[in-house]
């Protein structure tokens, strides 16, 4: 019996995805100017988003893993783990989206979605709490 190629690429894109997706989710990128804070950025979720592809390429493989069912290897792993990588990708690709416009919000990147969308009351608030996160965690020199 010949090997499976697709559905090793399959599987093996699943894994990479899901393992692109939990990069994005524990490694931040985007630092808090006068802190030495970092929470997830752009970059996190385009990580996240590439992850979700490659979810999405794990399954199309996966479907033509099981179209050959005379080679041996993972035909149905490559399916059933891409859904998991899609939906991980894009739950992460959301959480680090709202991180991310909360570090732009702290460092004043203009044009930001929650300084104008927030109410001048709520972004007060919201001011206070950033000057807390700074005061809690001080920039290393």
């Amino acid at each position: 019996m010949k090997k499976n190629v697709k559905g090793f690429i399959g599987l093996f894109s699943a894994i990479g995805a899901i393992l692109l997706a939990l990069a994005a989710l524990f490694f931040p990128t985007a630092h808090i100017t006068g802190s030495s804070l970092s929470l997830p950025g752009s970059m996190n979720v385009t990580m996240a988003a590439i992850a979700a592809g490659l979810g999405v390429i794990a399954i199309i493989f996966g479907i033509l893993a099981v179209r050959e069912p005379d080679k041996q290897g993972p035909r149905k792993a490559g399916i059933i783990v891409g859904v998991f990588a899609i939906l991980i990708g894009l739950g992460s690709a959301a959480f680090c989206g709202m991180f991310g416009m909360i570090a732009d919000y702290a460092n004043k990147v203009p044009g930001n979605a929650l300084s104008q969308s927030l109410p001048e009351d709520q972004r007060q608030s919201f001011d206070k709490l950033i000057d807390e996160l700074r005061t809690q965690f001080p920039e290393k020199k």
